[in-house]
């Protein structure tokens, strides 16, 4: 028998209004960018929330020295700081967004989670 106060219809729309709000974030972060640069600011890479590499830019001082060794090592440091620098803004964001999502954003489904597995108010 469910306990008094149970209300299953609200946690499946609790979930769903946290499903909405996920995919939501999701599409968000895929317009972040991060942008790094190395070598002195020689190269800079961009890179988008999905890690997919936007831009790239040389100065053209590098590229006339003619060490492309040297261009190949910097463009590669360049995207891997920026990757760097996107995953840390996405666990932020993703950090953020779930002490929101569990702690009041999307209502009381703390406590309605608290209610379903045995008491009252939950502890959080």
């Amino acid at each position: 028998m469910a306990q008094q106060g149970f209300d299953l219809n609200a946690i499946m729309r609790q979930a769903q209004a946290l499903q909405r709000s996920f995919e939501e974030n999701k599409a968000k972060l895929k317009k972040e960018t991060a942008t790094a640069q190395v070598g002195g600011g020689m190269v800079t890479a961009t890179v988008d929330g999905e890690k997919v590499v936007k831009e790239i830019k040389i100065a053209p001082e590098l590229v006339q020295d003619g060490d492309v060794s040297a261009i190949e090592d910097l463009v590669v440091s360049a995207v891997n700081a920026a990757n760097a620098e996107i995953e840390k803004k996405i666990n932020a964001n993703m950090a953020a967004f779930a002490g929101n999502a569990l702690g009041g954003n999307i209502g009381n489904m703390g406590d309605l989670i608290g209610k379903f597995l045995g008491g009252g108010k939950s502890n959080q």
